[in-house]
């Protein structure tokens, strides 16, 4: 094992580093446990056990929140900075404790019975938008979304002095941005997107797509799993599933798994959503074992994780070299 993962480096001991990643060892322990229980959830749980499933998650996210925001992780915390005072900016443990000390300073804001409600809510609106989905049954979910609002206002309450309510929510995602820095990010977006989309007319005038057939469910499933491996997704470390969304999960270096969803008569659907999420687990499969355990084990931030999800999809799936090698592969399925 890298020395460094261990709390020693250079010969020189480091006891309240050593802890700490014992400890941050433990919460990620409890993260991907309830991750599992997410995956499930998402893919092979029957409908009715949603409200188990929220509780079981809830405790978990409590637990691991608790031990986060324990005195005693700020007391390691602040052992651990002292023992390696000395060390670059750059040094993989002094990097370590700046992401944790920014994660326990955020968490010791956010009160546990918060979390668990949080985590129980978002269990229930899941199945109440999966059963909605189908049927385009807003009302079924209107008040789930309403209390969602709610409890994304109570976070933000946590967080006194934001410029705007949302910004606590951003950070979470990409942190340092905020609504002042992406308002003139997305303008200049907006005027190039609505130029590009008038310059391109109404599509629906050149006649159907070769993509609107009927494409036979496993088929399209082995297809897109094909393709996906040939970018370098790995079996043995991952597996692909259906889900009402499309999403990608890690439980840890070796266990990164992905799910798509099928729409017979569109094969866009599933074959982009593969791609898509197939980006985003070559980026997770491609952290360094040493960081394990760790919450530098997992994307630097929402905006890079999706630049390679985008990167497979949209720059290689979707350009005239990777169809000149795909067509006759998909024409064999189809």
């Amino acid at each position: 094992m890298n020395r460094a993962a261990t709390g020693e480096t250079n010969g020189t001991a480091r006891p309240a580093l050593t802890e700490l990643r014992k400890r941050l060892s433990d919460i990620s322990a409890l993260n991907k446990a309830r991750d599992v229980l997410s995956w499930d959830q998402n893919t092979y749980m029957p409908v009715a056990g949603a409200w188990n499933r929220g509780l079981h998650m809830s405790v978990l996210q409590r637990l691991s929140h608790e031990l986060l925001v324990a005195d005693r992780t700020g007391e390691l915390l602040e052992l651990a900075d002292e023992e390696t005072a000395h060390l670059a900016g750059d040094h993989p443990d002094a990097q370590l404790l700046a992401v944790v000390g920014r994660d326990y300073r955020r968490n010791t804001r956010i009160p546990a019975d918060f979390i668990e409600r949080l985590v129980l809510h978002a269990s229930t609106a899941f199945q109440a938008w999966r059963a909605a989905r189908p049927a385009d049954d807003f009302e079924r979910v209107a008040d789930h979304l309403e209390k969602s609002v709610d409890l994304s206002r109570e976070f933000s309450s946590f967080f006194a002095g934001a410029a705007h309510p949302a910004d606590p929510q951003i950070d979470l995602a990409d942190e340092g941005f905020t609504v002042a820095t992406l308002r003139p990010l997305f303008a200049r977006l907006r005027s190039e997107l609505v130029a590009l989309l008038e310059s391109l007319g109404d599509l629906t005038a050149r006649g159907p797509s070769p993509f609107e057939q009927y494409f036979a469910k496993d088929e399209q499933l082995q297809a897109g799993l094909a393709i996906a491996q040939r970018f370098g997704y790995d079996l043995r470390r991952g597996r692909l599933d259906l889900a009402a969304h499309p999403f990608e999960t890690s439980f840890g270096v070796d266990d990164v798994r992905i799910t798509t969803r099928v729409d017979e008569p569109d094969l866009t659907e599933c074959l982009f959503s593969t791609l898509h999420e197939a980006g985003h687990a070559l980026y997770e499969l491609g952290i360094d074992p040493h960081l394990a355990g760790t919450p530098l084990a997992q994307g630097a931030s929402s905006g890079v994780h999706e630049s390679q999800s985008r990167l497979w999809e949209n720059l290689v799936g979707r350009g005239r070299p990777f169809w000149n090698w795909a067509g006759p592969m998909l024409a064999q399925h189809f």
